[in-house]
């Protein structure tokens, strides 16, 4: 029986993780940031209910998972608990107090008539709610678990996190209301993460404390993660440029209200929005509402990025094409 013994250097390898925790934790407390722009921008500006739930939850999966395999290599070596912990806690809090925080008020905005049925109605939509979330993440536990041999492909099947909120930006057809700020900070912090996981070939899972990770070092990985952002930041920016429908063929697109259907202004017409007549130069551009309203293209545009109702009737409004 043979048994193969190496030296490792705890200085060396101590300070490499020190300053793991730190890169992690600095990026950490950028995302936190993030929600909070993103949180003040959704009460300030566009409504909560057009966040993507599946977008946020992703991002919250991640996170716990994050929290949870960072305690479990915290504990597998007693010198480094205390390092590796903090990132863990970071990685909790983000996921608890903001992103747990977060899912709760679009589902709030998005359930609106729950809160006027009383208190009983309302838990039992909230218990539904946190069952099915805390329910996934759960069994996502376990299959991880199971396959830790494959977590290369999982980490790049969860790089897709914002393809549900351009998904449901196509089918509710109307712009994000994810701010640009959040969008792009969240995608560099998460994507510098993984690229240093799978990316540094002298990182701390290079087999001298902890093993390596499935599948690193990886570059073609690498550049598929930094791909899959790029592509879905691009069709996002699109869809604030051109439409949310962009990509969709003409054939495919579902039915939608005409705005443009009545180009006739009674003259002393004023827009409601910004308080000026709309003249006969203006009405060839003015838009007119299901319920016989109207007002200038861009007012009515600028509105509907904060509520999706007429200005004047407080009649729910289908989006503009």
């Amino acid at each position: 029986m043979a048994f193969a013994v190496e030296a490792v250097d705890i200085v060396a390898m101590t300070q490499k993780v020190v300053h793991y925790s730190i890169w992690v934790n600095v990026l950490t407390i950028v995302q936190i940031r993030c929600y909070l722009l993103q949180m003040r921008h959704t009460e300030d500006g566009p409504s909560a209910s057009r966040v993507s739930i599946a977008c946020i939850g992703l991002q919250a999966l991640m996170d716990a998972y994050d929290s949870f395999l960072h305690l479990c290599l915290g504990l597998s070596s007693q010198y480094m608990f205390n390092t590796i912990a903090v990132i863990a806690l970071f990685k909790f809090v983000l996921f608890s107090l903001l992103e747990a925080r977060y899912l709760l008020t679009i589902w709030r905005h998005r359930q609106p008539d729950i809160f006027n049925q009383g208190w009983e109605t309302v838990r039992r939509e909230l218990s539904w709610l946190y069952s099915r979330f805390y329910g996934v993440l759960v069994v996502g536990l376990v299959l991880l678990y199971h396959n830790l041999d494959r977590l290369d492909l999982i980490v790049l099947a969860f790089q897709a996190y914002w393809l549900p909120q351009i998904v449901s930006d196509a089918w509710q057809g109307c712009k994000s209301a994810l701010s640009p700020t959040f969008c792009v900070g969240m995608s560099s912090t998460r994507l510098l993460f993984v690229l240093y996981l799978w990316g540094c070939p002298e990182g701390i899972f290079s087999d001298e404390l902890y093993p390596r990770l499935p599948g690193s070092t990886s570059p073609s990985l690498c550049s598929w993660m930094v791909l899959m952002q790029a592509f879905q930041l691009g069709v996002m920016a699109l869809q604030q440029r051109w439409g949310p429908r962009w990509f969709v063929p003409w054939v495919c697109m579902p039915w939608a209200y005409n705005y443009h259907s009545s180009p006739s202004v009674d003259p002393g017409t004023d827009c409601v929005i910004c308080m000026a007549e709309i003249d006969e130069e203006e009405a060839r551009r003015c838009v007119v509402t299901p319920c016989n309203h109207k007002f200038h293209q861009a007012c009515l545009e600028q509105w509907m990025d904060v509520k999706m109702e007429c200005p004047t009737c407080r009649t729910n409004l289908p989006p503009i094409q």
